[in-house]
């Protein structure tokens, strides 16, 4: 629930740097000639490359506290340090610049109105510019596609339109969720009020180095009469194919 993309993206588990090979230029099958020679076809692989960012939280804790709090009072510091590092994580996956950081879906392409995007036609968002938008994006993508944006951007924004019929184009989908003409939403506080994304996340590739890690040291803190709590993870990520996100938005 902390990072729904965490789930979507393609993750790997590899410590150190990473070169990973996607799919590129892709062209059709051809007929072949009986008995003829096959060319080879100018598809092309692009590889995306991974390192480590260090993402970081400590928390300093004094001997008193410590002892006077319950029993389950380190679960409770593990769970707020490794949700702080989960919250970074997602912000990345949603905002990250690709420049010395993980980059994320906002950065995927530069969005063009009517080519890669659209900017809303008129004061408010209309069913108009979201099938504009499903419109944009390649059928390729449409098996895995699915539409991001924040708690309030679907309530205030999208809940109120109504199709022709009347009829809102928000559904729910059977078990706590929304579709929305047939896609899934996911919901992230991470993106920007008012900012639609559609896509194919399998097409974020993302390397968790070093996983979810909470340690205590007594020695960091002994002049403090403390005791240092750290969470540490080593992550990033990047777009493989940046054709396969749309985005909506007021501008964009």
């Amino acid at each position: 629930q902390i990072v729904p993309l965490l789930n979507e993206v393609t993750l790997l588990h590899i410590a150190g740097n990473v070169n990973f090979a996607v799919e590129g230029t892709k062209n059709a099958a051809t007929k072949h000639t009986e008995n003829s020679d096959i060319d080879a076809s100018d598809d092309t692989l692009v590889t995306v490359s991974l390192a480590g960012y260090e993402i970081v939280k400590l928390i300093r804790i004094s001997a008193t506290v410590r002892t006077m709090s319950i029993n389950s009072f380190e679960g409770w510091l593990v769970d707020m340090l490794t949700e702080a590092l989960a919250e970074k994580v997602e912000d990345y996956l949603v905002n990250g610049t690709g420049t010395s950081e993980p980059k994320g879906v906002a950065y995927a392409r530069t969005w063009t109105d009517d080519v890669s995007g659209i900017a809303w036609a008129g004061a408010s968002l209309a069913n108009v510019d979201i099938t504009e938008g499903i419109g944009l994006l390649p059928g390729g993508y449409d098996r895995n596609a699915k539409f991001l944006m924040s708690k309030k951007t679907l309530w205030a924004n999208v809940m109120p339109i109504r199709d022709d019929g009347k009829a809102p184009i928000v559904k729910e989908d059977g078990k706590g969720g929304y579709i929305i003409h047939g896609y899934p939403v996911m919901l992230s506080d991470k993106v920007t009020n008012g900012v639609i994304f559609l896509g194919d996340y399998k097409k974020i590739v993302a390397n968790l180095a070093e996983n979810f890690n909470v340690k205590a040291s007594e020695h960091s803190g002994f002049a403090y009469n403390a005791v240092d709590y750290r969470g540490t993870c080593i992550f990033d990520s990047d777009i493989a194919v940046g054709e396969a996100f749309v985005k909506i938005a007021a501008s964009l």
